[in-house]
């Protein structure tokens, strides 16, 4: 007999599959204009409208062999995944903190994060209510009695959220006249800073940047190989370079041999130099920063918000004790 815990997590994975479904419609209706209530679920291609049995989450995108009942045309891969990916996560989290509010807030958050995470990576566009919907669920989160955060860390994380981002978005107009992130992206780490606090935001940042980088230079290195640009391709080698020196003399302690540290930081500063001023000199003369952002940030921002989520305290911990700050 299947007792109550397993029937409880079959439930939670079930209603995570359908929520993911109504994200789907959220994403692109939001993207599109329309309203998410009516009209009822179609088909993009067709428009046809869509029986209740061929809506069902994961299981008819299976039985149809991702087709439309009517048009055959191919339905993206995007509706089962975005269902899968939200019913196992709502599974993980029930599994890791089990029956408490922690749970209850961050099942929307989870919600929150794969939608903005879908329109940033569709249209590059992040949508204000959904990051003010996190602000607020992080704001009221602060205010329960036993929260992991309290009202006032809250509202200095979605301060420093504000502040940094921003810097660093402005400092783009700097080095490549323009901005270095969207205005999106801001408002993400805001509703980070709310739910998490401004020290966990911190360790935020530093994974997500970590996170975008391996995204990132692997696409712009080979576009740069394939354009022949052969001086741009050897400075994405070069940030991937110091990247690997810096870890290795971390993994292998040599920080205490001084001769040996002066070394390292006068080379990886000069190849950073060298690297940061060949690929901005390129950007400065080009029409488009598609080449720059080439991958929007807010998906590595929300990769790294959902890890936080489960691994709040070993992520803050590493951090501060890779930066050697007690």
């Amino acid at each position: 007999m299947i007792d109550l815990n397993t029937l409880i997590s079959i439930f939670v994975f079930l209603i995570g599959a359908c929520i993911g479904s109504f994200l789907n419609v959220v994403a692109l209706r939001g993207l599109s204009g329309e309203s998410i209530v009516f009209p009822p679920s179609k088909c993009p291609k067709c428009n046809n409208k869509l029986n209740w049995y061929t809506n069902i989450p994961i299981i008819s995108y299976c039985f149809l062999r991702g087709k439309c009942q009517f048009c055959k045309e191919h339905i993206s891969i995007q509706y089962p995944v975005v269902e899968a990916l939200n019913a196992v996560l709502y599974l993980a989290c029930f599994l890791t903190f089990g029956y408490s509010l922690k749970t209850l807030f961050l099942f929307p958050l989870i919600s929150l994060f794969i939608a903005i995470a879908i329109t940033d990576f569709k249209e590059s566009v992040v949508l204000d209510i959904h990051t003010y919907i996190i602000m607020g669920l992080g704001l009221i989160y602060s205010l329960i009695p036993g929260a992991e955060i309290n009202f006032v860390t809250s509202l200095l994380g979605i301060l420093a959220g504000f502040l940094i981002f921003e810097a660093l978005a402005r400092a783009g107009y700097i080095f490549a006249g323009t901005r270095a992130f969207g205005e999106g992206d801001t408002l993400i780490a805001m509703g980070i800073g709310a739910f998490f606090g401004w020290k966990p935001l911190m360790a935020v940042i530093f994974i997500s940047v970590i996170i975008q980088a391996l995204m990132t230079i692997p696409v712009l290195l080979n576009k740069s190989l394939k354009n022949k640009n052969y001086k741009e391709s050897f400075a994405y080698c070069a940030l991937i370079l110091c990247v690997v020196l810096v870890y290795l003399f971390k993994k292998f302690n040599l920080y205490e041999n001084f001769t040996l540290i002066l070394v390292l930081l006068l080379m990886v500063c000069a190849v950073l130099l060298w690297a940061l001023f060949i690929i901005l000199g390129d950007i400065r003369n080009k029409k488009e920063t598609d080449d720059f952002l080439y991958l929007p940030f807010g998906p590595a921002l929300v990769i790294s918000g959902l890890i936080m989520a489960f691994y709040q305290p070993q992520m803050t911990n590493f951090f501060y004790s890779l930066i050697n700050i007690q």
